[in-house]
């Protein structure tokens, strides 16, 4: 159901989207789908924190163990990439959530913001690393954490699929760690 959901929600508007169709697609019957779920709301959260909790945790676990920052940091990137570009719909999904207002109101925005952030810690965690390592030089560690949350964000969109996950992961770590001025 949370698959089929996912497909549904990433390919059209909220309020496009029917619990019969969701239903039909899963294979079930639309009653089964409220035995688990309150409404089409709670279910559309429940696809969307899926696939977040799933990358987040993964995020935590590319990390441990390894003690170069950098390496630490390729990984993430690596990973982030790599999730989206084998779960379209979830990458789809949450760009659509993270196009909402930061004002949202309720448990579930509030509880999106705070896996967000979840996100963010990660990579600023690993970023004040590599300062106390003196291998990287941070002026903000939590501003600089989201440009790179963004910088793969923007590779992902702007990327048709003709450019490899190790491609991508390469050249985000390139802009982001040397720029784009020609080394003399």
């Amino acid at each position: 159901m949370i698959e089929e959901a996912a497909r549904l929600f990433s390919s059209k508007r909220f309020d496009e989207v029917l619990m019969d169709d969701i239903a039909q697609q899963a294979g079930v019957g639309k009653g089964t789908i409220y035995t688990y779920f309150a409404d089409k709301e709670e279910l559309y959260f429940a696809v969307v924190f899926e696939g977040i909790s799933q990358l987040n945790e993964k995020l935590q676990q590319k990390v441990n163990g390894q003690r170069d920052p950098e390496k630490k940091l390729r990984r993430m990137v690596h990973h982030i990439v790599s999730f989206f570009n084998q779960n379209r719909f979830f990458f789809r999904l949450m760009s659509i959530e993270d196009g909402k207002s930061e004002g949202g109101k309720g448990e579930n925005r509030k509880r999106w913001l705070e896996e967000r952030r979840s996100q963010l810690e990660a990579i600023e965690g690993v970023l004040n690393d590599g300062v106390d390592e003196g291998v990287f030089a941070v002026g903000n560690a939590r501003l600089e954490a989201a440009i790179l949350r963004d910088m793969v964000r923007s590779a992902m969109i702007h990327s048709d699929g003709d450019i490899s996950g190790d491609e991508m992961t390469d050249t985000i770590m390139r802009i982001f760690l040397r720029g784009v001025r020609k080394e003399s």
